[in-house]
């Protein structure tokens, strides 16, 4: 994967990779899927689990986190952020392939109960995402 890398990385730490999938979800009306979490505003997705093609883990990652399914549109890019968090010793690589979506159906409450599917209007979601490689992405459909 080639793309912007955002934050940065503590001088000699290591760092785990995980490899992620993100959904950019956009109505006609502008408004965009984020998930409010006990962390802050992120867009639905999270870790490829092994032997998961990256499309699975989404729609995995969607339903989990919306109660709804997921269909993808197209690819968007790719794109990683450094994350530390020194207070509980991990220090994270995260590589993100970032898809174009929308949700068809409800199937369901989240399955993740911290997180809440809320529609934003485009720049209050941008400017709330907690990642900045999220707000990068964001950006493909504003």
């Amino acid at each position: 994967m080639t793309g912007p890398i955002f934050g940065t990385p503590r001088v000699g730490q290591s760092y785990n990779v995980q490899d992620c999938v993100y959904a950019v979800i956009k109505r006609e009306n502008g408004d965009v899927a984020v998930a409010r979490t006990p962390k802050g505003i992120v867009l639905l997705g999270g870790g490829v689990e092994n032997g998961e093609s990256e499309q699975d883990a989404l729609c995995r990652e969607a339903y989990e986190e919306s109660g709804y399914r997921a269909r993808i549109i197209s690819r968007l890019g790719f794109a990683s952020q450094y994350v530390n968090n020194p207070a509980k010793d991990r220090y994270r690589l995260k590589r993100a392939t970032f898809f174009l979506c929308e949700l068809t159906e409800q199937l369901g409450p989240p399955v993740d109960q911290d997180h809440e599917l809320v529609w934003m209007p485009y720049k209050e979601a941008h400017e709330s995402l907690l990642r900045p490689f999220h707000q990068w992405a964001l950006e493909f459909v504003g």
